[in-house]
């Protein structure tokens, strides 16, 4: 059994590990699933999950990747795109250079 969540001042249900607040305790317990307090990081690109567009399956097992990462690693690929010296991501098809992973996942 646990005790209450803690409530914020306007009486939300605040998540006691990312202190993230939600409407009703429901929304909380939904949350309080995936939770991870801020810590994952994508295996490849390192991005945050807050940065992505969800998790998904890569070479070390289910949501250790971020959802481009993974599409990219379902595509064939063994590891994170390469990243040219200002910090853009490279397409190994044609060298563009994209600004964000999403961005060459898109291409």
């Amino acid at each position: 059994h646990t005790s209450m969540p803690e409530k914020t001042e306007d009486g939300q249900f605040l998540c006691g590990d990312c202190k993230r607040a939600f409407s009703t305790i429901g929304a909380l317990g939904g949350h309080k699933r995936f939770c991870d307090a801020g810590t994952w990081r994508c295996g490849w690109c390192a991005c945050k999950h807050s940065e992505c567009s969800g998790k998904g399956p890569g070479p070390d097992g289910p949501k250790t990747l971020c959802s481009a990462c993974s599409s990219r690693y379902k595509n064939g690929s063994t590891g994170p795109p390469e990243i040219s010296e200002s910090g853009k991501f490279v397409c190994e098809a044609c060298q563009r250079q994209f600004d964000s992973i999403g961005a060459l996942g898109g291409h």
